[in-house]
């Protein structure tokens, strides 16, 4: 217990293992709804893994394996991805994420189940209401929304009109 290999090891497992408890701790949380934050805190807990572990390959890759196993149709599904799309907090930090195929399929996914044969809706969400969320047009552009991208906190509430 003296050991300071011993108290090194403890400090690198909370360092690896805290990410994941923060997730966890969305989660099973109560305060804010979770869906458009757990794709982007598991991603934001993967690179604190790595962080933790040197970006060491070696050592991070088992566990971000694993994490990827349990999440891989439970927490990284179009629902989710959308939900990180349309996640002010994320998006306008981060506007490179419209770039990401794997989130935009998702996006897309989402918009043709919800609206399902209704081609016109579609294409107003995709080619009119996207965009504008995009470039920060129209209610986007209001005070409200330019307040969901500073902080991710238990107050944040995110809405937008279809």
């Amino acid at each position: 217990m003296v050991s300071a290999q011993f108290w090194n090891g403890v400090s690198l497992c909370l360092r690896v293992f805290e990410p994941l408890f923060k997730v966890l701790r969305l989660v099973d949380g109560d305060k804010k709804p979770s869906m458009g934050f757990l794709y982007g805190e598991l991603q934001k807990a993967r690179n604190e893994i790595k962080d933790a572990l040197q970006n060491n390959e070696t050592h991070y890759r088992p566990i971000i394996q694993i994490i990827d196993e349990k999440a891989h149709d439970r927490l990284d599904g179009p629902l989710h991805l959308a939900a990180y799309f349309l996640n002010p907090y994320y998006f306008f930090k981060d506007p490179s994420i419209q770039h990401d195929s794997l989130v935009m399929d998702a996006m897309f996914t989402c918009v043709e189940k919800f609206f399902p044969n209704n081609f016109e809706v579609q294409n107003r969400v995709i080619n009119i209401k996207m965009p504008k969320y995009k470039k920060k047009d129209g209610g986007f552009r209001r005070h409200l929304a330019e307040i969901g991208c500073v902080e991710n906190d238990d107050k944040l509430t995110t809405m937008i009109q279809v």
